[in-house]
């Protein structure tokens, strides 16, 4: 029962990023500079991407959303590998797709316009940010953002196999990824 549970959960969470994905033209999975550029197009509101400034902590948010009335930002440490990055892009973008990054602005520029002397304005960022996947939000997040990872494969896959022969093909199908081949 509970693994039915997550199943249906996982399927419903794949047919959202499905929906919300369609009409974006994928060539690279990992290049989520321009799917975000796409997404930010089809979605009629900019999105800009920066690193995170360096906070030295061990418990440092990897990445963080901000939305405004003026567009988004996603936010990710520099630091990592590209598919490190990509990842931490896809997890910040699943919240955005899944409605949980609210309007932050009067929470940063109340926190900013308190700050003590001395205090760097990055460690609002990073209080801001998120380090565990304990809460549903986050494991609704990290659950898309895999989902998003096998959607953005397959989009930029999907032209490629049509020319493949059929014993390459299975070969391919039997080495890939094993949750790419459970489909709900």
């Amino acid at each position: 029962m509970f693994n039915r549970q997550f199943a249906r959960r996982e399927a419903r969470l794949r047919r959202l990023c499905q929906e919300q994905l369609r009409g974006i033209e994928i060539s690279d999975p990992d290049a989520v500079d321009d799917i975000c550029q796409q997404l930010a197009t089809k979605r009629g509101r900019p999105l800009y991407l920066h690193e995170l400034p360096e906070t030295g902590g061990v418990n440092a948010p990897c990445g963080m959303v901000l939305s405004f009335d003026h567009g988004d930002y996603i936010f990710h440490v520099a630091a990592t590998s590209d598919r490190h990055r990509a990842q931490i892009v896809r997890h910040e973008l699943a919240h955005l797709m899944l409605g949980h990054a609210g309007s932050n602005e009067s929470v940063v520029e109340s926190l900013l316009g308190v700050l003590p002397d001395g205090v760097d304005p990055s460690a609002v960022f990073a209080a801001l940010g998120r380090t565990s996947y304990d809460s549903e939000t986050e494991y609704d997040a990290e659950m898309t953002a895999s989902c998003l990872g096998e959607l953005f494969h397959d989009l930029a896959h999907s032209g490629r196999e049509r020319g493949r022969s059929g014993a390459v093909a299975r070969l391919d199908d039997a080495l890939v990824h094993p949750r790419r081949n459970r489909r709900s």
